[in-house]
């Protein structure tokens, strides 16, 4: 069997990271992660970041961002810590789409940003959540103006998607060419958060679909049950025995 890759958002161990970022990071490798995808760095220099790459032996894969970081007095200091930890995937964690007019400032602040990203020979993703598939107040469906309007990448939360009722596997299917990453992620219907394999979304096919549209897959797992590294332990785990076959896969 080939030897798995898998990264982590690292915002699944919240509880450590403020507090510990070294420590949640040195965990990381014994259960097999090779990659993170940050979710802030807590006051940490990029020189503390590296450090912390280098003695734990991963890769960044992406970061999560906030559009403040990416307005045009912030965007190039957010571009250089990027740029000095060697991350090339930068992420739009979320943005307001409650309305049109929030829908257009995304759409704007997207096309002001990507010419900017991509001369650093970097690219920008946008993280799909429940909201971004459903009409918003004004009727608009989010994704819908992003993806028409935009060049951006998108990052497909698999189960947000399950979340707003689109199927997960179709809707990565269906942006072929615009997604290079996924997240796979478990929970309710309603919501409510699970680790990987004890929810309802079909996170099986999610992985399956992953490897054979050539996505990297990233887990999160927001319940940090009892805490998130035991919450990530027990995802890659899962995932160990789907790929051995000792799961067998729907």
């Amino acid at each position: 069997m080939a030897e798995l890759d898998y990264g982590v958002q690292l915002y699944s161990l919240h509880d450590f990271t403020e507090a510990d970022m070294e420590y949640a990071i040195s965990r990381l490798p014994e259960f097999g992660f090779k990659s993170v995808e940050f979710a802030g760095f807590f006051g940490h220099s990029a020189d503390e970041i590296n450090a912390m790459l280098k003695n734990s032996g991963l890769r960044v894969c992406g970061s999560h961002v906030g559009l403040g970081a990416l307005k045009p007095d912030k965007l190039d200091e957010t571009l250089d810590f990027h740029e000095a930890i060697g991350c090339r995937n930068i992420v739009i964690a979320a943005s307001d789409v409650y309305t049109t007019e929030q829908v257009e400032d995304t759409v704007a602040q997207i096309k002001r940003v990507l010419p900017a990203v991509r001369v650093r020979g970097m690219e920008l993703h946008y993280h799909t959540h429940d909201l971004t598939y459903l009409p918003n107040k004004d009727g608009l469906v989010p994704i819908e103006a992003i993806e028409g309007r935009t060049d951006v990448l998108f990052e497909v939360d698999t189960y947000w998607a399950f979340v707003a009722g689109r199927d997960p596997v179709a809707e990565m299917k269906r942006l072929k060419g615009r997604v290079k990453m996924v997240h796979l992620r478990d929970g309710t219907a309603d919501r409510a958060p699970r680790v990987l394999g004890e929810g309802f979304a079909p996170v099986a096919a999610c992985d399956e679909a992953a490897k054979e549209l050539g996505y990297y897959p990233i887990i999160e797992s927001a319940g940090m049950i009892p805490d998130g590294i035991t919450d990530v332990k027990h995802c890659i785990k899962y995932l160990k025995k789907l790929a051995s076959g000792e799961i067998p896969r729907p």
